[in-house]
């Protein structure tokens, strides 16, 4: 009689038997700020028994000890950086052959059809679901992995499905999408429409200059209608930092050409030189000022309207 298989590699090959234990041996690939979150919340749960590999070996030590890695495991969990994508295809490719997962899980942000290319090239099950977080601090990381939801994108489906039961068991909440495609644009959606609305408020801080407005004053009104109707978000014209706007929005523009997208980078750079200027950086930090009291009062507006209900 043969291994029953939790995870399935073909919808109609089996192609790596996987037995079903309790407990499930895990492994994470990239040990930064999200791969190093991840092997710990996984190692707090007696359900897996969790891995780490690095090419950095002092870092990989650090983290995991001298804990060796098996040949073979059951989930493979991606979390190096994907710079560009056909590299990115080919090294997650020779990461699962040589530990041979019965599933393997893509948390980078990667270019549209990646997943769908690790796929086609292994026929294995391949899942995309991207992390979600602050790179502030590995424990930040953790927190924000545990507080949203982790969406999935497979292929085939029964990946998706096996991805979803992996995440529920260590505890997360997870949303399911038709496919790779759809989380891949999600994640990259969701940090570029930061990037624009920051590059929006560049340039309208340039209009307003131009004119010689008190930009602090000029998007009172559009503070006045989010605090009522939570549509116009108040974005900071300082330069756009941070580990993910910037590269993803590259990383998008590699995929589709923009005119939009170039925008962002244009309007970033310029804000670089201006940003020097002291007195644009003092109204870029009364707007700052501004947007910190907003989110605090609509946070403490949120605990409230919880409360009462």
């Amino acid at each position: 009689m043969g291994v029953k298989s939790k995870y399935i590699c073909n919808p109609t090959i089996l192609v790596v038997p996987v037995k079903c234990t309790l407990t499930e041996e895990v492994l994470i690939v990239g040990l930064g700020e999200v791969g190093g979150a991840l092997f710990e919340l996984f190692k707090e749960h007696q359900d897996f028994s969790v891995y780490g590999f690095d090419t950095d070996q002092q870092k990989m030590h650090r983290i995991v000890g001298q804990a060796e890695v098996p040949n073979k495991v059951d989930v493979l969990h991606i979390c190096y950086p994907c710079v560009e994508q056909e590299k990115f295809v080919q090294t997650t490719l020779e990461y699962m052959k040589k530990f041979k997962p019965g599933l393997t899980i893509v948390e980078s942000t990667v270019p549209p059809g990646t997943t769908g290319q690790v796929y086609e090239l292994s026929k294995s099950s391949v899942v995309h679901s991207p992390v979600r977080g602050m790179h502030k601090s590995q424990e930040t990381m953790k927190k924000d992995i545990q507080f949203w939801c982790k969406y999935v994108g497979g292929t085939p489906k029964e990946a998706a499905d096996a991805a979803r039961e992996h995440f529920e068991k260590l505890g997360l909440k997870v949303k399911v999408l038709r496919g790779p495609v759809e989380t891949e644009l999600a994640k990259l959606f969701e940090t570029t429409y930061r990037a624009w609305m920051i590059a929006c408020f560049q340039e309208m801080h340039r209009i307003s200059r131009r004119f010689k407005a008190d930009f602090n004053e000029t998007v009172d009104m559009i503070e006045d209608v989010h605090r009522v109707r939570f549509n116009k978000p108040i974005h900071y014209p300082d330069v756009i930092g941070g580990h993910c706007l910037i590269p993803n929005t590259e990383l998008l523009l590699e995929s589709y050409d923009s005119e939009f997208l170039r925008l962002i980078l244009e309007s970033n750079e310029k804000r670089k030189v201006e940003i020097m200027d002291g007195d644009i950086r003092m109204e870029a930090e009364k707007v700052k000022a501004r947007v910190r009291v907003l989110e605090s009062d609509l946070a403490l507006k949120g605990k409230a309207g919880l409360t009462s209900s």
